[in-house]
């Protein structure tokens, strides 16, 4: 009779913690949305705003231009994503990339047009667009993602480390681990699934 109690509890924390990585992994994240009262600016100083986008899947980047790892790994990879879907002829069309800085105080739309320089990246290129605003911008617009980011005063952010793919409604589909474990063929794989 003990031993069946015990194989009834135990079923009962399996069940409950299958629930619990299903809410991290799935419903957490479910509704999450592109916010649309958000103002912020391209590396060329002009207004960029979320709400009317023409509808595409985005793939959202937060960075920092002086970040010493992830960031400058995962722009790299995000550059050779890019080639990719425009031999498949979507780059621009129907897939976005959106890279938004953590760092708007230092990241000012010159260091941020160097950085794009550096990847070979144009202003004015349709299909990837760099953004700066003010930190509670760069807040609010993090949020809704639960991406963290804080100066703790000193020459480095510490910043989650995800990139978002969102898909034609502006609604989140997938995360994915930037740095070393962005896996630009399982992104491109996602990416080719979602688009019309």
């Amino acid at each position: 009779m003990k031993k069946r109690y015990y194989v009834m509890f135990a079923g009962i924390i399996a069940i409950g913690i299958t629930l619990g990585i299903l809410y991290i992994e799935v419903w957490r994240d479910s509704g999450v949305q592109l916010p649309k009262d958000v103002l912020l600016e391209t590396a060329s100083a002009e207004s960029y705003e979320f709400e009317n986008m023409e509808p595409k899947v985005r793939l959202i980047e937060f960075y920092y231009t002086q970040c010493p790892d992830v960031c400058p790994l995962t722009t790299q990879r995000m550059m050779h994503l890019r080639e990719m879907l425009k031999e498949e002829g979507v780059y621009g069309d129907k897939v976005e990339f959106i890279s938004i800085s953590i760092d708007p105080e230092k990241d000012t739309p010159e260091r941020i047009q160097k950085y794009m320089e550096t990847y070979a990246i144009s202003p004015d290129e349709n299909g990837w667009t760099f953004l700066r605003g003010s930190l509670d911008d760069t807040k609010a617009f993090a949020e809704p993602f639960r991406f963290r980011f804080e100066d703790r005063g000193t020459d480095y952010i510490v910043h989650d480390s995800f990139t978002y793919l969102i898909d034609q409604d502006n609604y989140l589909m997938e995360k994915f681990s930037m740095g070393e474990g962005f896996d630009k063929e399982k992104v491109f794989k996602r990416i080719m699934r979602n688009v019309d």
